[in-house]
C-alpha cells in the first residue's frame, strides 16, 4: 500500500527534512509541498491520504484551517508547540503529532502508527 501525501509547512528547513524522510520510504508518495493554506486550497480536490501540517503557519488563522480536510485524510501535525498551546484548535481530525525537531526514527514510528490506523478503520 502506498499513501499519497502533502506537506503544508512554512519553514523551508522543516519542509525539506519532511520531504527527505518521505522519499526514504517506499510506501509514501509526495504529491506537493505548500508554504501556506491558501496555496493548498487550490490543490484541495486531489485525493490525499496523508497530510503533514504545521498548525502555526505564516498568515494562517483558525478559520482557514477548519473544514479544510477530507474525512478520509490522515493528518499528522508537525509542530514545535505542545498540545496545551493548541487548545484553541479542533484537533479531532489529527491522527498523530510530530514534535520539532523531527528525527527519522520518530517519523518512521509515526508513519507506522498511521498505517496501522488506516488498516484498522
Amino acid at each position: 500500500m502506498i499513501l499519497t501525501c502533502i506537506i503544508i509547512e512554512d519553514e523551508p528547513l522543516a519542509q525539506e527534512l519532511l520531504q527527505e524522510y518521505i522519499h526514504r520510504r517506499g510506501d509514501l508518495k509526495l504529491l506537493g509541498k505548500f508554504n501556506n493554506v491558501n496555496d493548498f486550497v487550490k490543490f484541495k480536490e486531489v485525493k490525499i491520504d496523508l497530510m503533514f501540517m504545521d498548525i502555526k503557519i505564516r498568515g494562517n488563522v483558525k478559520k482557514d484551517i477548519e473544514g479544510l480536510f477530507s474525512n478520509d485524510s490522515s493528518i499528522v501535525l508537525v509542530t514545535a508547540y505542545t498540545i496545551d498551546q493548541l487548545s484553541d484548535y479542533d484537533l479531532s481530525q489529527i491522527s498523530n503529532v510530530l514534535y520539532k525537531p523531527v528525527s527519522y526514527e520518530k517519523f518512521n514510528r509515526c508513519i507506522d502508527e498511521v498505517f496501522y490506523s488506516i488498516i484498522n478503520r
